[in-house]
C-alpha cells in the first residue's frame, strides 16, 4: 500500500472468513476488506489515468494516493452486484438475473431485498441524472440485533440501459449511495462516535478501481432521527455524495470526477446480509420523504417507479408520488 499522510482506513468488520480472506458486507456486495477504503469526509476520490491507484485530494489535508491489493481485480473478487445463482431460460421472466436484478424471495439472504428502480427511456440520450435527494427516516432497531446488516440507500448508476447491468467507458460502471445502515458487529463497529444503537451513515462511491469506497460512518444515528441523502452534479465534473442530519447539520461525505459518466438509474433499496429470521428486520417503516430528482440542467424529473414485491416477512415497498414518498416496510403489524 502507499503510504500517505492520511490514515487509511480499511473497513475491519468482519461478516465471514474465506480461506485467508475477511469478507466484509458492503452496498454493492461482499467484499475482501482489502478492496474497502474509508477517506476523509469531503474527500475527493479520483481514478488515475496512468496507473491501479486513486488519488485522494482533500481541502484541508492535502492530495495522495493509495494503491488496491490485487486481490481487488481478482474475476474472484472483483466488484460486482449480487445476483442469484439460479438463472432462467425465459426472458420474459422477471426473475431472470440475466434480463434484471435479482433479489431475495426466501430467507437466509444475502443481497437487495426490497428496490424501486427507476431508468430513463431512452436510457442513453440526455440530459441523464444530475442529482436526487431524499429524507431518510430512521426506523425501529430490530429485535434481534445479531451479525445483520442492513443497507438502506438512494442511489444512482451509469448503466448500458438495465439497472445494475454494464461496464460503460471511459471508467466503468459507478454507483453513489448515501447509506444508512443497521450493523451493530459488523459495519457500524467503526463509527465515530462509537454507535449505541446499532444504527450508523456514510456516503459511498463504487468501484474506482475496483475499489469500494465510504466516507467516515457516524454512529450519532438513533430511530426516530431525519438523514438528507443526497448526491449531486455540483460542478460541471464533478458528483457529490452526502449523508446529512437534518437536525444538527452533521454531515459525512465524499466526492467523484464524472469521468465521463452519465447516469441513467435511480433507485431506492434495502439491501441485507446475514438476515436469518423475521425479527432481523427493522421493526417500523423505514421512510425516504421529500424525494426529489433533477437532471443535470437542474430540471426536475417525474420517475415512474418499478418496485419489487412478495418478499420475505410481509416486505413491501410502497410508492406515494403524491407525497413524494417511498416505504419500505417488514413484518407489518
Amino acid at each position: 500500500m502507499t503510504m500517505t499522510p492520511f490514515n487509511i482506513v480499511v473497513a475491519s468488520s468482519i461478516i465471514s472468513v474465506v480461506g485467508s480472506l475477511t469478507i466484509v458486507p458492503t452496498p454493492f456486495g461482499q467484499r475482501p476488506a482489502e478492496c474497502i477504503l474509508e477517506v476523509p469526509s469531503g474527500a475527493l476520490v479520483e481514478e488515475d489515468k496512468f496507473s491501479t491507484d486513486v488519488i485522494i485530494s482533500h481541502p484541508t489535508l492535502g492530495t495522495w494516493r493509495h494503491t488496491p491489493d490485487p486481490i481487488c481485480s481478482h474475476p474472484a473478487h472483483a466488484p460486482k452486484p449480487s445476483r442469484s445463482v439460479v438463472k432462467r431460460s425465459n426472458s420474459n421472466d422477471p426473475n431472470n438475473c440475466e434480463q434484471m436484478p435479482c433479489t431475495c424471495d426466501s430467507l437466509p439472504c444475502n443481497n437487495w431485498i426490497d428496490n424501486a428502480g427507476y431508468m430513463l427511456d431512452p436510457y442513453d440520450k440526455a440530459p441523464y441524472i444530475g442529482g436526487f435527494s431524499t429524507v431518510m427516516s430512521v426506523p425501529g432497531t430490530p429485535v434481534d440485533t445479531g451479525s445483520q446488516t442492513l443497507f438502506y440507500f438512494p442511489g444512482a448508476e451509469n448503466t448500458d440501459g438495465v439497472p445494475r447491468q454494464g461496464s460503460l467507458p471511459p471508467s466503468g460502471r459507478a454507483i453513489l449511495q448515501p447509506v444508512l445502515t443497521y450493523a451493530p458487529k459488523t459495519n457500524c463497529v467503526g463509527s465515530s462516535p462509537a454507535s449505541r444503537t446499532g444504527w450508523c451513515i456514510a456516503s459511498w462511491y463504487c468501484c474506482p478501481q475496483n475499489l469500494t469506497v465510504h466516507s467516515p460512518y457516524l454512529g450519532d444515528v438513533s430511530p426516530g432521527d431525519s438523514w438528507l441523502g443526497l448526491f449531486n452534479l455540483t460542478t460541471k465534473d464533478t458528483f457529490e455524495t452526502v449523508s446529512k442530519n437534518t437536525k444538527t447539520g452533521q454531515e459525512t461525505k465524499l466526492a467523484c470526477p464524472r469521468q465521463g459518466r452519465n447516469f441513467n438509474w435511480a433507485d431506492v433499496t434495502l439491501e441485507i446480509y446475514s438476515v436469518n429470521t423475521c425479527s432481523a428486520f427493522a421493526v417500523e417503516p423505514m421512510t425516504f420523504s421529500e424525494l426529489s430528482l433533477w437532471d443535470e440542467n437542474m430540471s426536475p424529473m417525474q420517475p415512474k417507479w418499478d418496485t419489487t414485491f412478495g418478499k420475505p416477512c410481509g416486505g413491501t415497498i410502497t410508492v406515494d408520488a403524491s407525497k413524494n414518498t417511498i416505504t419500505i416496510e417488514h413484518n407489518k403489524q
